[in-house]
């Protein structure tokens, strides 16, 4: 079993202070408050996306993320899926093949993402 918390964990929705629990076959058990510290929780800065398990190309480096228009994950709307918008795989359901995905270096309160307007520059890596 791994559990893997954030900041935030953008899963049908934006959690703050939650883990994503997987179990031993890399499937998605569930993600759970983080209500208190658990031992041999791994403990990451920035967004948590447990998506779908999909070929090589996520699982090679970083990606860089240029810019999430529109919207801050901060500010969504109904409707607002923050996986598409970034180009992502969709969200895993519970019991499926999961891997994780990082967001990190970009400031959180931020109205809009991006390197094009002087803000930080974001990763997304794989976990």
């Amino acid at each position: 079993m791994r559990r893997v918390a954030s900041h935030y964990v953008y899963w049908n929705g934006l959690f703050r202070m939650h883990y994503v629990e997987l179990d031993d076959e890399g499937c998605l058990a569930g993600v759970y408050p983080l209500d208190s510290e658990i031992a041999g929780t791994e403990f990451y800065d920035g967004i948590l996306f447990p998506v779908v398990e999909v070929g090589k190309e996520l699982h090679a480096g970083e990606t860089k993320v240029t810019c999430l228009r529109a919207k801050s994950l901060m500010l969504m709307e109904p409707g607002f899926d923050a996986c598409r918008e970034l180009g992502l795989p969709q969200a895993a359901a519970i019991g499926e093949a999961a891997c994780l995905l990082l967001l990190a270096g970009i400031p959180l309160t931020t109205a809009e993402f991006g390197a094009d307007d002087g803000r930080s520059d974001g990763y997304i890596q794989r976990l």
